[in-house]
């Protein structure tokens, strides 16, 4: 009996457009006048996507002191924004992000770009180097094998110490 009114329950459920919306994760209500920073995004991935699942597992990775509104823009796009400049900073410094084994594509929108044109095609991403021999850990070397794996960005300088 139990079984029969749970798919009861599931035949009334319905979807109206509720995939085009929003989740506030954080500490404060969104403030209309409040200064925001915005991230343009897509998953590398054919499969569709479970938007709510999405939303939820990104907040909570990102874990934000403010607030992060995630919404869905259609044509696989999404836009996280941010209510604080250190929880933007925290997304870019820390990537790259995934979502269930899908790489998340991001570009960090600037005034006037239109979030449908923007181009989600690259990701920056850390490349560790071992064993690499004495005496070749410089500047020029280490941007030249980043060069040669895509386009060099920086180097860690925590991690470039030469040892």
């Amino acid at each position: 009996m139990a079984n029969q009114n749970l798919e009861q329950l599931y035949s009334r459920l319905t979807l109206e457009e509720e995939d085009v919306g929003g989740i506030v994760v954080g500490n404060e209500e969104v403030r209309p006048n409040k200064k925001t920073f915005m991230l343009i995004g897509r998953l590398l991935t054919e499969k569709n996507v479970n938007f709510t699942a999405m939303q939820n597992v990104l907040a909570s990775l990102w874990r934000p002191k403010e607030v992060v509104e995630i919404h869905n823009l259609g044509a696989q796009r999404y836009s996280f924004v941010f209510y604080h400049i250190l929880d933007l900073q925290k997304v870019l410094d820390g990537g790259p992000w995934t979502f269930e084994q899908s790489l998340l594509i991001y570009h960090q929108l600037k005034e006037g770009e239109n979030p449908q044109a923007v181009d989600l095609n690259k990701v920056e991403m850390w490349v560790q180097i071992y064993d690499l021999p004495t005496g070749f850990v410089s500047d020029r070397i280490l941007q030249s094998i980043g060069n040669y794996v895509g386009t060099f960005v920086k180097e860690d300088p925590a991690n470039s110490n030469g040892a």
